[in-house]
């Protein structure tokens, strides 16, 4: 019997005795052991299963300390008959099934209402998506983050009884005080908010949240602003509401305060880093949409997410904090990366708004467990929510440099869009590049990126790829679009302008400066030096300078250059056309890489 049954993993994480415990429960389920069955000895189930016999008696032990089997006086270990004539059904003379039948279809179909999503929102990622050689996806759990080891103390913290006794009683509405505490006084001081338990709600997600404030604030006859594209379950949450969508444009700077803003009631707004553009909203745009909103006597619905991972300088402050924001609501979700179980969403704002909206939760009858309310509390309250933090972001920083980097070098021309906070980037494909079917391709070849409804973009994460991986995919990436990019594209053949020689190189080189933005739109400046090197300054979307060093070159025709860190500090050699004040850069196969002004001071 234990032969076919029983088969232990020595690598498992669970212990030889938890094992042989859960292998011999599952027997007598199923009916492979069967009821009043005489167990083998604990000598021979350890002989047979090659552990020691100790482990087998302790096993056995607990089975008859759970019910599962009874001893007998110098007899042995049998099956408790009684467990499988617990709860079971007999079926005899019962109707032969008919699922699947045309007829059943019939029925349901004729009982059901019809239902529309939209297929972007059930559009799942494969299950084993975190094996996948290059998962760039964004906001998702790595388990070289994880901090596993904190949740594990927390979880034996809150099984005491007398914390038990404080989370257990909790009513069916009820929120957590010591979360509700933590909240206010540990998370939201940080971003400037500052508020009584009582203006807080907790929810088990961002979508529960979303459809709340929905239904409080929206309706048929109500109209929400939102910047497009956006989260496909978001605008489908919203949708749902029966408010009419207005799509708000939005550029470098943030959502434009025009016509579509102005006859919406209502605004959901991420200014921190919007999914999934990763446009940043700057501090005077949002200055702009408080007096905007102001006037309009609208509500401002303000996700602020992943504000916790900033890679340079300082986050913004959210509208909540800032003057004027009386009329917001902030949502705050805690990251996966560090929560991918529970997901909790809070919501902040007054309390009658609040008030309202534990009434239609409560309808509902769903929200966070109370124990995994307290098990959040104790995590932040023991500071690993704080350290956690720290050390992830220290690990997205660089990842998320690895990601520009490899961007820069391997997809030069495109536009890309990387906030300085987030975990993923936005990436414009050529026209020539449909979307959709590079994402096919990509996944076959072990790269997984996410396509962004109604546009030919793709949104680039890198919160569960390692830092070393982040080349090798972004360069495999770069090999599928150039493979799709129109043959049609301007060469070093067909280019347009004067080729120049090594002569002219000479002449037009030295002491010139090379303008341009780079494909993080990043603004760049350049000085060639007449003794060959060159000094290299960048700003970034925060206005955060970076400078490099480096040394050019001519080898015949070809100018070359090498910086010290940018570009992986690898020599690049190019051909150089010049268009009137332009200048084109072609590779040694005659493809374009990027153009620059070409200007003398």
């Amino acid at each position: 019997m234990a032969e076919p049954l029983i088969v232990l993993d020595p690598q498992a994480q669970k212990s030889l005795q938890a094992q042989i415990r859960e292998k011999v429960i599952q027997g007598i389920i199923s009916g492979s052991i069967p009821p009043g069955h005489k167990m083998p000895s604990s000598r021979r189930m350890a002989e047979q299963l090659g552990v020691a016999r100790n482990t087998v008696v302790l096993a056995y032990q607990q089975l008859v300390d759970d019910g599962f089997l009874l001893t007998r006086e110098r007899s042995g270990f049998y099956v408790n008959e009684a467990i499988q004539q617990q709860g079971l059904i007999s079926h005899t003379g019962s109707v032969e099934a008919t699922a699947g039948s045309d007829d059943d279809r019939d029925f349901w179909r004729s009982h059901c209402n019809a239902v529309s999503v939209s297929r972007r929102a059930l559009q799942p990622r494969p299950a084993n998506w975190l094996q996948y050689p290059f998962p760039f996806v964004s906001n998702e759990y790595d388990p070289r983050l994880y901090p596993g080891a904190e949740w594990r103390e927390c979880t034996r913290d809150i099984y005491s009884a007398r914390e038990v006794a404080q989370w257990a009683p909790l009513g069916a509405n009820e929120d957590d005080r010591q979360l509700l505490e933590q909240i206010c006084t540990r998370l939201l001081p940080r971003r400037g908010i500052y508020v009584e338990p009582g203006q807080i709600l907790l929810t088990s997600g961002l979508q529960q949240a979303c459809y709340l404030l929905g239904q409080l604030l929206l309706g048929e006859k109500r109209s929400l602003g939102m910047v497009l594209p956006a989260c496909a379950e978001t605008e489908e949450i919203f949708r749902r509401t029966g408010a009419r969508i207005e799509a708000l444009p939005q550029d470098g700077d943030g959502p434009l305060i025009g016509e579509e803003l102005q006859n919406s009631d209502c605004w959901f707004l991420q200014p921190n880093a919007h999914n999934p553009t990763a446009v940043t909203t700057t501090l005077e745009r949002r200055r702009a949409l408080l007096r905007a909103a102001a006037v309009r006597g609208a509500v401002i619905i303000e996700n602020d997410c992943e504000h916790e991972f900033c890679y340079h300088g300082s986050p913004l402050p959210p509208l909540k904090s800032m003057s004027g924001g009386r009329s917001v609501i902030y949502l705050y979700q805690f990251p996966k990366i560090i929560d991918p179980g529970m997901q909790l969403t809070f919501i902040v704002g007054p309390k009658p708004v609040i008030q309202r909206l534990r009434a239609l939760r409560y309808t509902l009858r769903e929200r966070m467990p109370p124990i995994n309310q307290r098990l959040l509390a104790k995590f932040v309250a023991s500071g690993h929510l704080d350290a956690a933090t720290f050390r992830i972001t220290q690990q997205l920083r660089e990842r998320w440099v690895a990601l520009g980097e490899a961007l820069l070098y391997y997809l030069p021309k495109l536009k890309v869009r990387r906030a300085s906070c987030g975990t993923a980037c936005w990436l414009q494909l050529p026209e020539a590049v449909d979307a959709d079917q590079l994402q096919q391709r990509a996944e076959q070849e072990g790269l997984l990126v996410e396509t962004v409804q109604g546009s030919n973009t793709l949104r680039i994460g890198f919160s569960s790829i390692e830092a070393e991986k982040i080349e090798a995919g972004v360069r495999l990436l770069a090999q599928l679009i150039n493979g799709e990019v129109s043959a049609t594209e301007e060469t070093l053949e067909t280019a347009t302008g004067r080729r120049l020689s090594a002569d002219d190189l000479r002449a037009e080189f030295p002491g010139a400066v090379l303008l341009g933005t780079n494909t993080l739109g990043e603004s760049y400046r350049i000085e060639l030096m007449p003794d060959g090197t060159m000094l290299g300054y960048s700003r970034n979307d925060v206005d955060v300078d970076e400078t490099d060093t480096g040394r050019w070159w001519l080898e015949g025709d070809l100018w070359v250059r090498q910086w010290r860190n940018w570009s992986y500090g690898r020599k690049a050699s190019f051909y150089v056309v010049a268009e009137e004040h332009r200048i084109k850069w072609f590779n040694s196969a005659g493809k374009l890489i990027d153009t620059a002004i070409l200007v003398h001071e």
